[in-house]
C-alpha cells in the first residue's frame, strides 16, 4: 500500500507541474501587444497673452477599438514629445517660444522624458471609456508673437502608437500698464490766452503691432462748457510726435509706430494757439483712443 500510495502522489505532482507551465505559456501568447489610441485636444487650442489667468492644454484619449480584451489593461500608455523631453514641454514658433510646464493631472505622471498614463486611467481606456486630463499649464502674461507655436507628441499603447501635432495660436493682444490700466487721463492747458500745450504717456504690452484710432467728440476743438454758442478753440493734436487729424467723424488712425516687444510707452500732445476775445469760463473736448493689435 505505501508503493501505490507514493506512485499517486507523484502522479498528481507530475499534473500539477504540467498545468502550471501550460498558463505561463498560454498567458505569454495572449499578452497585450498594444492599440491603437485617439487623441483629442479639448483645451487649450488658443492663448490671450491679455488674460490675467494661466490657461491649460487639456486632452481627450481613448482607444479605437472599443471592446479592446481584458489582457489589455495593463499594458503601458506613454506620451512622448518627438526631438524633445517632458522636462521642458515648452511650443515653438521658430525662434519663438511659448513657455509650457507639466501639469500633475491625476491620470498622469511623468517620468524622465516622457509622460505615463496611471493604472486607473490605462484600466479605463481598456475598458472602451474615453478619459480627459490636462497635460499642461500655459503661465499667464506671455507677450509672445502672435501666430501658431508647435509641437509633436507621440501617444503609445503598448507597441502601437499614433503621431499628434499640438498647435496653440497666440492671440494678438494689448495690455495697459501701470497707471494707464485706469483707461481714463485728463490734460490741462491751463489758461488761453496765451495758448496751451499738454501731454499725457501711456504704457502698455503688446504682441503685435498696433493700430490706434483716435476720435474727437467735437471733432478737433474746444467746446465751451454752456454750449458751442459760446465759443471754441481748435487745437492740434500728435500721437507720439505724428500729427493726427481729428476733423472727420471717423477720426485719425496710427498705424505701426508700435512693434511687438516689452512695456512700450506712447505720449499724446495737443496744444492749441492763444485765444483772445473769448467768453471766460471751461473749454473741453473728449477724444477716445482705440488700440487694435492685428
Amino acid at each position: 500500500m505505501s508503493g501505490l500510495a507514493t506512485s499517486i502522489l507523484r502522479l498528481i505532482a507530475s499534473l500539477a507541474a504540467a498545468g502550471l507551465c501550460a498558463a505561463f505559456a498560454g498567458g505569454a501568447a495572449r499578452a497585450c501587444s498594444g492599440y491603437e489610441l485617439v487623441p483629442a485636444l479639448v483645451e487649450g487650442g488658443v492663448y490671450d497673452p491679455a488674460d490675467p489667468s494661466a490657461s491649460f492644454v487639456a486632452f481627450d484619449l481613448r482607444a479605437a477599438d472599443p471592446d479592446l480584451p481584458t489582457r489589455c489593461r495593463n499594458a503601458q500608455v506613454t506620451i512622448e514629445i518627438v526631438g524633445g523631453g517632458a522636462q521642458d514641454p515648452d511650443l515653438r514658433s521658430g525662434a519663438g517660444v511659448l513657455q509650457a510646464e507639466w501639469e500633475a493631472d491625476a491620470l498622469v505622471r511623468r517620468t524622465g522624458p516622457r509622460f505615463r498614463l496611471t493604472q486607473p486611467a490605462r484600466r479605463a481606456l481598456a475598458r472602451g471609456e474615453t478619459i480627459r486630463f490636462r497635460l499642461y499649464r500655459l503661465p499667464a502674461g506671455q507677450f509672445a508673437d502672435a501666430g501658431d507655436y508647435e509641437q509633436l507628441l507621440r501617444f503609445s499603447a503598448g507597441r502601437s502608437e499614433v503621431t499628434f501635432p499640438l498647435s496653440v495660436s497666440v492671440e494678438p493682444a494689448l495690455r495697459f500698464e501701470g497707471d494707464s490700466a485706469g483707461g481714463a487721463r485728463t490734460l490741462d492747458l491751463g489758461e488761453l490766452s496765451q495758448g496751451g500745450r499738454a501731454s499725457s504717456d501711456f504704457f502698455f504690452r503688446t504682441n503685435a503691432p498696433v493700430a490706434v484710432t483716435l476720435v474727437s467728440d467735437n471733432r478737433g476743438v474746444l467746446v465751451h462748457e454752456r454750449g458751442a454758442d459760446f465759443g471754441t478753440i481748435p487745437y492740434a493734436a500728435s500721437l507720439s510726435g505724428e500729427a493726427v487729424d481729428l476733423s472727420g467723424a471717423a477720426g485719425a488712425v496710427v498705424r505701426g509706430r508700435f512693434a511687438a516687444g516689452g512695456v512700450q510707452a506712447g505720449r499724446l500732445t495737443v496744444e492749441a494757439a492763444p485765444a483772445r476775445a473769448r467768453y471766460a469760463g471751461r473749454y473741453r473736448d473728449v477724444i477716445t483712443l482705440t488700440f487694435i493689435p492685428y
